[in-house]
């Protein structure tokens, strides 16, 4: 019997797995793909750094992929711009990270933890994990190779992503129907981006009802993609290439920065970006990363949701394991902080699409230091002091008085799949051209 199964060879199953392993019980990890595979989410915070320290793979992140000091925004005309340097946080303590092909990095981190002496297993399928009468797990698992066995294991760690598997298995899943978005995305070269330290920054183009993102790698590719309503994006009835040229060609300054571009990927595609998991912990498991929880992408802060509360639940399973007890204190601590963390960024994703975000960052109110309270927590800060916290409760308290009366310096923004008409103050109401049914929204 192991000490602690896996499911899940991403970075927060991998972190999981190279933290137990290291501290020497016995991990087995099962990955259902082939590392390296394509995977999005590639825009890493720079707070993840203190985990890549603890890991032992710094040089290696230096040696390998770009870094990003900031990120960029850029009205959908291309005529405002605002960039923030996260060294200008209040709390400037990791003022760096790095952009990251995820085939190369997850198969950094899965390489790490199996060098740890964690047992990884990859092509292998774990199915329907079954908690015995005494706490353990029997896991079915299965590869092209070995055929259908059964793992047993003290501890189980649902580190499966978005397939989530024990939240689906358990009915823990709550999707926000506020937020049921789509993604189309490839990467490109030709991309032009900025000079010196700021070449590796982020740009995102905000969009009246979207956005689009730019992450610039190291060899010289580019991550592009369009997040828009994923009914919208159902309703122009086209095909991932076809849906990404036309959202990139509606868009001036997306379609100003891909003018000398080339797709050197497939297009892909994603949806359901948003939902939580009403338990994220219980008798013998953790859910972490994506299988707990996923929010909208747009601050980037997947990767560090995900390898942090896998720190977490790794820390808390090593004293298990050395106590040979997991007290409910610790699923209630675990809970508590994952729960905490998830909804600190959910409201600013929350205030990201409300009608006052833009006005505010293109032209922030520079007194009482609130533009750096937000770039520490963008920068993945996710317990921040008091200084940072008030200042973050006044920043939404603003936001709120612009859209409830209109305030603030108007900017214009085109709609994603709008049909060459001008672009619309935020927050104007109007029916997006294209042929569409009457309740369209």
């Amino acid at each position: 019997m192991h000490d602690v199964a896996i499911i899940g060879g991403g970075p927060g199953g991998s972190t999981a797995a190279n933290l137990l392993a290291s501290t020497g019980h016995d991990v087995v990890l099962f990955e259902r793909e082939r590392f390296p595979r394509f995977h999005v989410g590639e825009s890493l915070l720079p707070h993840n750094m203190r985990i890549f320290e603890r890991l032992g793979i710094v040089n290696e992140m230096k040696r390998h992929f770009i870094e990003k000091w900031g990120v960029e925004f850029v009205s959908s005309n291309g005529e405002l711009t605002r960039l923030f340097h996260f060294d200008e946080a209040i709390d400037p303590r990791y003022p760096m990270c790095f952009q990251v092909p995820r085939s190369e990095f997850d198969h950094l981190l899965l390489r790490q933890a199996a060098g740890r002496g964690a047992r990884v297993h990859e092509a292998t399928t774990a199915k329907d994990p079954r908690q015995q009468p005494d706490g353990t797990w029997c896991i079915p698992v299965e590869n092209e190779h070995d055929g259908p066995r059964t793992v047993r294991c003290r501890f189980l760690v649902d580190a499966s992503g978005r397939d989530g598997l024990l939240a689906r298995q358990r009915g823990l899943r709550n999707m926000d129907p506020r937020h049921r978005r789509a993604a189309v995305f490839a990467h490109y070269r030709g991309v032009p981006r900025r000079a010196g330290r700021d070449a590796g920054n982020i740009v995102i183009v905000m969009m009246r009802d979207g956005w689009f993102w730019l992450i610039p790698f190291s060899d010289g590719r580019t991550s592009v993609g369009v997040v828009a309503e994923g009914k919208r994006i159902q309703e122009q009835g086209l095909p991932a290439e076809a849906l990404l040229d036309l959202a990139i060609e509606r868009c001036p300054a997306a379609s100003g920065m891909m003018e000398k571009a080339e797709r050197v990927s497939q297009v892909y595609a994603t949806s359901d970006w948003t939902y939580r998991s009403r338990r994220v912990a219980g008798r013998g498991y953790f859910l972490v990363g994506d299988a707990a929880a996923f929010i909208d992408p747009v601050f980037s802060t997947g990767v560090l949701l995900a390898m942090s509360s896998a720190e977490m639940a790794a820390d808390l399973l090593d004293e298990a394991l050395r106590k040979d007890v997991l007290p409910e204190r610790h699923l209630r601590y675990y809970e508590r902080a994952v729960t905490k963390h998830v909804r600190g960024y959910w409201r600013m994703v929350e205030t990201f699409y409300g009608s006052a975000f833009p006005r505010l960052c293109f032209y922030p109110a520079t007194r009482l230091e609130i533009p750096p309270a937000i770039l520490t927590l963008l920068a993945g800060d996710m317990e921040p002091a008091w200084p940072v916290r008030w200042r973050l409760s006044l920043f939404y308290s603003i936001a709120v008085i612009y859209r409830r009366f209109n305030l603030g310096r108007q900017v214009c923004l085109h709609a994603v799949f709008e049909d060459g008409s001008p672009a619309r103050e935020v927050g104007q109401v109007s029916r997006p051209s294209g042929h569409l049914p009457p309740d369209a929204p």
